[in-house]
């Protein structure tokens, strides 16, 4: 029998130590059940393989469904002008699956672009229902872009299937660079994790980082998904842009006094994470403690 106190988490995961961080709280929060791994990377096993581990080394005490999300964005091209939506993945229907079982009390959160679940709702209309929150890693309003200068890396990669989920009516928050950019490492704190992840397997390369290379943008939205009491947010029109050359996958908002432009959408404004820096600094010493 399910756990009516449990919060009930899927993540849709795409692989990298900012990831591993975010999915390592999860399975460490109280009353949390992560119940599913989607891992929508462009490499599949790299992320499945990497979300195992995450796993083994939490050691949450229950089994986790880990499945491969869409590989390629929502209208691939082919050949010429040709293009395709592809057959529904594993993680398609893990998440329709998840959302009927859990009635209603599903939290979803995003570490990547949005392609499994626009192909979610395009197969369940009713998916917007089913779901208690949806909680989007991505976007850049006030702040500048990580790979474009206003496009950040989740909406430009898939900016169709953004504009898609966002007109779904789904129960969205979106957690944008603008609250995250302040999440960072210590040097100390960046090398603990690289060495406990070199450690573990999590990566093999010789990386040497420092704290300016290791973003938390997926810790922040795992934060503002688990303890809304530490964020604020606003209401804002968003439109995702789709069409333009230069400002493909740009999030746009309205912020004029009256707007009128776009979508409304709940998003984080600012994350207070003092205790959340607690965690991390508890686990960074309880695992050197292990070694």
């Amino acid at each position: 029998m399910r756990d009516l106190a449990q919060k009930q988490l899927l993540i849709d995961f795409c692989g990298g130590i900012d990831d591993a961080i975010a999915l390592a709280y999860a399975l460490q929060a109280p009353d949390t059940k992560v119940v599913g791994v989607i891992c929508s990377d462009t490499d599949a096993g790299r992320g499945i393989s990497l979300a195992q581990k995450v796993i083994d080394w939490a050691k949450p005490g229950y089994e986790i469904d880990i499945v491969a999300g869409e590989q390629r964005p929502l209208f691939a091209s082919l050949s010429g002008n040709t293009a395709r939506v592809d057959e529904s993945s594993a993680g398609v229907r893990l998440l329709l699956e998840k959302a009927q079982e859990a009635e209603g009390e599903l939290t979803l959160v995003t570490l990547g672009r949005l392609t499994t679940l626009a192909k979610a709702v395009a197969a369940e209309p009713m998916l917007a229902k089913q779901l208690k929150r949806v909680v989007i890693q991505g976007g850049a309003i006030r702040v500048p872009g990580d790979v474009t200068a206003i496009a950040e890396a989740n909406m430009h990669a898939d900016p169709e299937a953004a504009s898609f989920v966002l007109a779904a009516g789904l129960p969205l928050l979106m957690v944008p660079m603008d609250a995250t950019y302040k999440l960072t490492m210590t040097n100390e704190q960046a090398q603990a994790v690289v060495s406990i992840a070199r450690d573990t397997g999590m990566i093999h390369v010789d990386w040497q980082p420092d704290a300016t290379d290791l973003r938390l943008s997926a810790w922040g939205a795992m934060i503002a998904a688990l303890d809304p009491s530490v964020i604020a947010t606003q209401q804002m029109k968003l439109t995702i842009d789709c069409t333009s050359t230069l400002s493909r996958g740009a999030v746009l908002a309205d912020l004029r006094a009256k707007p009128s432009v776009g979508r409304d959408m709940d998003v984080c404004v600012r994350i207070e994470t003092e205790k959340q820096y607690l965690w991390l600094q508890a686990a960074l010493e309880q695992e050197g403690n292990r070694r």
